[in-house]
């Protein structure tokens, strides 16, 4: 299968009051093409830092990530900047919404402003995209509303509609469903899994067992580096669930969860 990520010894380090904080410690993992995995770990373990580590949105202190052939360690911050909003998704716990703007308006934002955006035809063809997708997230409703006036499940509905609008390679995702209740948490998830069988790769943190059963294979990460790793499969099934759910609540407890 092709890799579209390849992390290799992987370090972050910050310097807090003089004194050194090695928050990654020679990570490494590969990615394939369409994959679904989740980072797990306890509080301070570094998982958001990995995931801001690796899409390029913080800054790495040594080893090399590769992306799509491209080792984005290497790339100036206006590259990065331009790779980030052409290649990549993003969706996080907070979501990030301009007041000012309607829900509709919050998601093509982004694409105006993207390689393809810059002509009035090419604004269409996003237009219609951004249809498509609150469509087949059912929050076409809510197109036209102020992002004060719909429910969280609807708002990060709308944020993966965001981050889908530039057809990009993979999603990045911090804790999508940490804001939410179950059932909202359970339209996200129902979501993600379905963008993620049309092809899309996911990399997603979370604390939450129920959302990392339904991903393809969780990492669990302890003080900056990756101690081990389940392989689940595809989630296809609801009625497979519950039994994932044990598997991977076994491993963590193995693991020191």
């Amino acid at each position: 299968m092709n890799k579209i990520l390849n992390v290799n010894n992987l370090c972050k380090t910050y310097i807090v009051n003089k004194r050194q904080n090695n928050v990654l410690r020679n990570v490494n993992f590969e990615m394939n093409q369409g994959e679904f995995i989740s980072i797990m770990g306890p509080s301070g373990s570094g998982k958001s830092t990995l995931l801001y580590t690796v899409s390029g949105m913080d800054r790495l202190t040594a080893g090399r990530v590769i992306f799509c052939g491209r080792d984005i360690s290497s790339l100036s911050p206006d590259k990065m900047s331009e790779l980030r909003l052409n290649e990549m998704g993003f969706i996080f716990q907070q979501m990030h919404m301009l007041r000012n703007l309607s829900a509709y308006d919050n998601i093509i934002v982004s694409a105006y402003s993207s390689a393809a955006g810059k002509t009035g035809q090419q604004r269409k063809i996003i237009n219609e995209y951004a249809e498509e997708l609150m469509r087949k997230l059912d929050i076409i409703d809510i197109a036209n509303n102020d992002i004060t006036e719909v429910s969280g499940g609807q708002l990060q509905r709308a944020c993966i509609c965001r981050a889908l609008i530039n057809r990009p390679k993979m999603i990045f995702a911090d804790e999508p469903t940490g804001a939410l209740n179950s059932k909202a948490s359970n339209e996200v998830m129902s979501q993600l899994n379905k963008i993620n069988r049309e092809g899309t790769s996911i990399l997603l943190v979370t604390h939450d067992v129920k959302v990392a059963a339904k991903t393809d294979k969780v990492l669990y990460i302890v003080d900056g580096n990756i101690q081990g790793e389940l392989l689940l499969g595809k989630y296809s099934d609801v009625n497979t669930h519950k039994e994932r759910e044990r598997k991977l609540n076994g491993w963590l407890m193995d693991m020191g969860w």
